[in-house]
């Protein structure tokens, strides 16, 4: 029988180190969080980062965009948030409309304020080996990672999940440290192909948002599972892992609430943080 990963700890500790870097930066800080979805994990993460910004001293500005708006409007409203002196970081929370150009998004926020490392240009130095800003939900997994002294070179990694934001440069990463890593995604699922990857993982990230997705039995005997997945399941908040299965095999795995997503706020605080240093406010 596994283990669940208790992320308290680290999330204390954390948030005790932001709050003592605050303290030595003397203006005031700024987050934009640009809101185009009513999406109900959106709004949990919403929530956590308000908090987060009231313990923080960070001033957080809600930018709602209509649902209908149109790209072009958008990218009008991003670009005055760019030449806002008081902004000190931009986040834009997911996910978009369907009629929304993702990527003609991202890449109008500046580099300087783009937080969760999205522009191309940050997506460019990251694959490079010289990141700049690291999406948050990646730092928060390995992070987790670190705190089970696992070593990661030559695992078999399995990361299920293409976006931007998490599998891509989750994989660049961990291939960084010499993990052999499997990325798999819809197509993966829709060829039956995705137990046989879930199977061969020493190390299972899972970040798709459906319930339960990842079935117990396929977990590999003493892997790490890592749920990055949230979801509504029978009026509870649920990973994409089947649990009380996945237990029986893994060696650890990540609870879903309370675990990643617990600890994603506290990194898009320190990259907020990074970004003023990058903008020479302090």
């Amino acid at each position: 029988m596994g283990k669940i990963l208790e992320v308290n700890k680290i999330y204390f500790k954390l948030k005790n180190d932001l709050i003592k870097e605050r303290a030595k930066i003397k203006r005031p800080l700024c987050l934009a969080s640009v809101i185009t979805t009513e999406d109900s994990s959106s709004k949990i993460y919403l929530s956590m980062q308000k908090n987060m910004a009231y313990d923080l001293k960070v001033k957080y500005i809600p930018v709602e965009i209509e649902r209908n708006a149109s790209c072009k409007k958008i990218i009008k409203k991003i670009e005055k948030l760019n030449k806002d002196k008081e902004i000190t970081g931009i986040i834009l929370n997911k996910p978009f409309p369907k009629n929304i150009n993702e990527s003609s998004i991202s890449q109008t926020i500046a580099p300087d304020k783009d937080i969760e490392g999205i522009n191309p240009y940050n997506l460019g130095m990251l694959c490079i080996g010289k990141p700049i800003f690291i999406p948050p939900t990646v730092l928060s997994i390995l992070e987790i990672l670190k705190s089970i002294k696992i070593k990661i070179y030559g695992k078999d990694v399995t990361i299920i999940g293409f976006s931007t934001i998490i599998g891509k440069p989750l994989a660049m990463l961990l291939g960084e440290k010499f993990a052999t890593v499997n990325i798999t995604h819809i197509g993966t699922y829709e060829a039956n192909r995705l137990p046989f990857y879930v199977a061969q993982a020493d190390i299972l990230i899972s970040a798709v948002g459906k319930p339960h997705i990842i079935k117990g039995d396929w977990i590999k005997k003493g892997a790490i599972v890592i749920d990055v997945g949230i979801a509504a399941k029978e009026n509870k908040i649920v990973g994409d892992i089947e649990v009380d299965l996945a237990i029986k095999n893994a060696s650890y795995i990540s609870p879903v609430p309370g675990g990643v997503g617990k600890l994603t706020p506290l990194f898009l605080f320190k990259n907020l943080f990074k970004a003023t240093k990058l903008n020479k406010f302090i």
